[in-house]
């Protein structure tokens, strides 16, 4: 049977083992000490009543001694006590119980006399030899004792079984739930497996271990999901993005074929079909570098950079350049601000979002390169006053090779904000694109 075979069902017999060792542990503790408490008890009792007849012996002798045992043969307080008065010849004067050799203290014994008034079975007693030899013994039938005994065992038994009857059906139910999970995400996996990626997991909202399991196993599946559809988009953008420069390629080796009947001719067609294929290079290392950090290859070699001090470094580098590209740069860098990563792609991540700022901007623009504490680390941003981008497109800008339609004329491959946005992913880093009233204000900053 498939629920018995479950490891929560085998998981909860062994529990239920277990609990069963620990009563049966529990029942012989509980056992002796009831039996050894109530023992105790009517020893007590006994050694009392011995004592207090010893004591009337003392004071008035043997002759008051035997009717005062006569009357408390009839006169029962606590249950049927026994008595036996032997005179030192071991002649019964007066009792209920057959003579016997005198034994001191408690004595536990068995009756097997038929005589009327004499107890049968097992007997608790108490024995005292007086001074003059003659020997008094109390005692108590024992039947509360096994009765106690009796009462305990079933209540155990009960427990006991109750219980294992309860873990067998607790395991039973507990085994078809976990199964019926089990079988959900069985049952997404195969849906994943034949084509829909978009299947899911149902979670129960309870929060428990296997909800937080569900919920880690949807998370990878989204994750898969975004990267499969990254893979085709990428796939569609290579073929259609880089079929113009192979076109350009292609034209200028034809025309050095077909048209070029000088040194210098040739030359020129051949520099140009360099020029193609180099940009065509790079375009294939970005997207290799933007998948080895997708991939979080270089986590291994973070370290602690002094964010303040490279933006700094960066500011300085990039005021030449705006100023020759007749921009004006300005710099708002908070000190003392340190983040664990890679210094280099850090580098390179804000001198994607300089350059965008300074080459799509129009000549005139403003940039400005800040970067401040906040409640839960830092914020950094790079802002222009230029057109910016519009509402409806800012999500699509981190695509690879997307590209605004004013920006088509302009060198690139649309490659550097999706550069921006997977060096941020591997550091942690939200990155936002903001209205900046007018322009464009990109922000990266520690996760709220």
């Amino acid at each position: 049977m498939r629920i018995v075979r479950s490891a929560s069902f085998r998981l909860t017999l062994a529990y239920a083992s277990l609990f069963v060792v620990s009563a049966v542990v529990l029942f012989g503790a509980v056992y002796w000490i009831a039996t050894m408490a109530l023992q105790n008890d009517m020893a007590a009792v006994l050694r009392t009543e011995a004592l207090q007849l010893a004591e009337i012996h003392r004071r008035d002798g043997l002759r008051a001694l035997a009717p005062e045992v006569a009357r408390r043969m009839n006169f029962r307080t606590r249950g049927p006590i026994y008595y036996l008065l032997q005179a030192p010849n071991r002649q019964v004067v007066v009792g209920n119980l057959p003579g016997m050799p005198p034994v001191e203290g408690v004595i536990d014994f068995q009756s097997d006399t038929n005589a009327a008034d004499t107890p049968q079975g097992r007997l608790l007693g108490f024995g005292l030899t007086l001074p003059d030899g003659t020997f008094v013994l109390v005692a108590q039938d024992s039947g509360q004792l096994d009765d106690m005994q009796r009462a305990i065992v079933r209540a155990f038994a009960w427990a006991g079984g109750l219980t294992l009857l309860f873990a067998i059906a607790g395991g039973l139910l507990l085994a078809g739930s976990f199964l019926r999970r089990i079988d959900q995400i069985s049952r997404t996996s195969r849906a994943i497996m034949e084509g829909d990626l978009a299947a899911r997991i149902p979670a129960r909202g309870t929060n428990d271990e296997v909800d937080q399991l569900v919920t880690g196993l949807n998370a990878m599946l989204d994750r898969i999901q975004s990267l499969m559809t990254g893979l085709r988009q990428v796939s569609s953008d290579i073929a259609h993005d880089l079929r113009t420069p192979l076109g350009r390629l292609r034209q200028h080796l034809e025309e050095a074929r077909d048209g070029a009947t000088t040194t210098e001719a040739f030359r020129a067609a051949t520099e140009a079909s360099i020029s193609e294929a180099d940009a065509l290079l790079e375009t294939f290392s970005a997207l290799l570098r933007i998948a080895q950090i997708e991939a979080g290859a270089q986590r291994s070699g973070f370290a602690e950079v002094d964010l303040s001090a490279l933006l700094r470094s960066l500011g300085e580098t990039y005021g030449a350049v705006a100023e020759d590209a007749q921009h004006a740069l300005e710099t708002e860098i908070a000190g003392g601000v340190t983040l664990t990563g890679d210094r280099r792609l850090l580098a390179q991540m804000f001198s994607n979002l300089v350059e965008n700022a300074l080459y799509h901007t129009p000549a005139g623009t403003g940039v400005r390169l800040v970067l401040r504490e906040t409640a839960t680390g830092f914020e950094a941003e790079v802002a222009d006053n230029g057109p910016g981008i519009p509402a409806g497109e800012r999500d699509k800008v981190f695509n690879r090779f997307y590209r605004l339609d004013r920006s088509r004329a302009t060198p690139g491959s649309g490659l550097g904000l999706a550069m921006v946005r997977a060096i941020a992913g591997l550091h942690g880093l939200a990155v936002e694109l903001r209205d900046g009233n007018p322009g464009l204000r990109v922000v990266l900053h520690t996760p709220n």
